[in-house]
């Protein structure tokens, strides 16, 4: 290969900024994916160990569901600590000031 003498052209440039012309340069928005939820991106991760067979029947249970591994494991632990963590009584038992919610019947703090 010979070095370019002052008196050759690079052309290579040149496409490429003609190429460039075309192109449209805006940004374009991730393509939403299973591990989206009502458009927050899934963006934490979690080391879960598992046996062979664990992984398995999840991943039968997750294609059953025609849903990723991951969504099936936060939906079901989502599921789980909504039940440990929220009341699950009806709202006749909340006792409500301005400046919080309780349930009277698990003295669990809903709001404020």
């Amino acid at each position: 290969m010979t070095p370019m003498s002052d008196e050759t052209v690079d052309n290579v440039e040149q496409a490429m900024d003609a190429i460039a012309e075309d192109l449209d340069m805006t940004i374009a928005t991730k393509p939403p994916t299973d591990d989206d939820q009502e458009g927050v991106n899934a963006d934490k991760q979690i080391l879960i160990r598992a046996t062979r067979g664990e992984h398995e029947r999840w991943k039968r249970a997750a294609e059953v569901q025609n849903t990723s591994m991951s969504q099936l494991v936060r939906d079901l632990v989502n599921a789980h600590v909504q039940g440990v963590l929220d009341c699950p009584h009806p709202p006749e038992y909340r006792k409500s000031y301005p400046w919080a919610e309780f349930c009277r019947k698990c003295d669990t703090r809903l709001r404020g």
